[in-house]
């Protein structure tokens, strides 16, 4: 009876994951993920925010036109002398009107070059570092999602654990009854009982978070899986094949390193803007001014006036200002091509591990599926081997334990080499959706619920 409560908790507690949301695959995980997912958003909307640096320094290239504009109703008071102290007075009312056109056209300016070949370099960057978090999403909701399939991998080895371990302790108890037996195979078989239940409820846990990522990226709760079909997967090592083809495939085309070198551009550029300050800067300005009664002393009177001027400016002494942030420039491009440098080789060194990753995979995957076979052999052999008591009872609880590590261990290598796979194209650059569709079409057609 208690050990039929114990099992009525356990399922209890699985069955307490809410069910709610609808069933899709990794395909749809992934679209929804593109529309929803918050970091995948703050980077398309940063794009946008670099891209405009393009227009404002395009800007300095352009005319200024300005307009200035008064009118204004003015009292004067006048006093002169007149005759032995005698003084006059005289009180004026008057309009006075004052207005101003002005078009500044910038002819010459290294700063705004240079600028403006910064900003371009800055959306050039902002572009590769989009499609570094647009590749980075793929990475990071496949993971998701094939946590959550060995989530429920995970449980249903610990369902049948634990019901192989109910049997065992069922079986130890009637071989002692039987006055076979001790009393000590008796405790250890209950002990691995208990033991299978409790790890039964970190399971549901670990299943529970799982799905909350996946939501946390797609907006939705994946109440129902579709289930990676072994047979489906294609085991094949990667092409091209030399690692070396690989790295320079991550040189030419990744988006960490393309962004990178950006960096150096814009650095550069930024060296020049601050040097661009000893050079003079020259415009064409054309205005035009009317006033009318601009003072007490042209009541009356009217002007208009039309002017066009080259203006030339350059500063020549800023207190050392100018030195300064040129040696700072400098030190910041300096910094961006150690950077370079150092993304570099962690793109080189990425490239040799999921390359390498992708390899063991396959070995591994083929070890452990041996491994399985070889265990449910042992382990039926061990059973019967216990029930004519050629066998204790720890060597089937052992056999067993060793038989549900290879199966988490063959699972864990299958969802290794998908996330080795996709990993490996994306530190080389070449990731695209078409991936996704492609490990999709390894997972079955119809959905399975996880808690059926």
């Amino acid at each position: 009876m208690k050990l039929l409560v114990r099992l009525l908790v356990i399922a209890g507690l699985f069955a307490a994951v809410p069910a709610y949301g609808g069933s899709f695959d990794l395909s749809t995980a992934y679209q929804k993920a593109v529309v929803y997912d918050a970091q995948i958003r703050a980077a398309m909307a940063d794009a946008r925010i670099s891209k405009e640096e393009i227009g404002k320094a395009r800007a300095e290239f352009r005319p200024r036109v300005s307009m200035s504009a008064t009118r204004g109703r003015n009292e004067t008071l006048s006093t002169t002398p007149y005759y032995a102290g005698t003084y006059l007075h005289n009180d004026q009312f008057y309009n006075s009107i004052n207005y101003g056109f002005t078009v500044q056209q910038p002819l010459f300016n290294m700063s705004s070059i240079a600028q403006y070949k910064q900003a371009k370099a800055v959306a050039a960057k902002s572009d590769n570092l989009l499609l570094n978090e647009e590749s980075n999403l793929i990475i990071r909701i496949t993971e998701a999602y094939c946590n959550a399939l060995y989530s429920e991998d995970n449980y249903e080895f610990s369902q049948s654990h634990i019901k192989a371990s109910l049997e065992q302790l069922q079986q130890t108890k009637r071989r002692f009854e039987k006055g076979f037996g001790t009393i000590t195979e008796v405790s250890e078989a209950q002990a691995a009982y208990d033991m299978a239940l409790a790890e039964g409820v970190e399971i549901v846990n670990n299943l529970e978070y799982s799905r909350r990522e996946l939501e946390r990226m797609a907006g939705v709760y994946p109440d129902e899986l579709s289930k990676l079909v072994p047979d489906k997967i294609v085991l094949a090592r990667p092409n091209p094949d030399t690692v070396e083809s690989w790295i320079a495939l991550a040189r030419s085309d990744s988006h960490e390193i393309a962004a990178a070198r950006q960096e150096v551009q814009i650095s550069r550029r930024e060296l020049q803007k601050q040097g661009a300050a000893r050079y003079p800067s020259i415009s064409l300005v054309g205005s035009r001014n009317y006033s009318e009664s601009d003072n007490n002393y042209t009541i009356g009177s009217a002007y208009d006036t039309y002017s066009i001027s080259l203006q030339a400016s350059m500063q020549l002494y800023s207190g050392g200002y100018v030195s300064a942030a040129v040696r700072q420039a400098t030190a910041r491009r300096l910094k961006a091509q150690e950077q370079l440098s150092l993304q570099e080789r962690g793109v080189e060194s990425n490239v040799r591990k999921y390359f390498n990753g992708v390899i063991s995979s396959i070995s591994q995957i083929s070890a452990y599926q041996q491994a399985v076979k070889s265990g449910e052999v042992a382990l039926k052999g061990t059973k019967k081997g216990f029930e004519v008591g050629l066998r204790t009872n720890m060597e089937v609880l052992d056999a067993d334990q060793k038989l549900l590590s290879n199966k988490r261990n063959l699972a864990k290598s299958r969802y290794q080499y998908i996330l080795s796979r996709l990993q490996l194209k994306d530190s080389a650059g070449t990731l695209a959706a078409s991936d996704v569709d492609e490990v999709n079409g390894w997972l079955n057609a119809k959905s399975v619920g996880s808690r059926q």
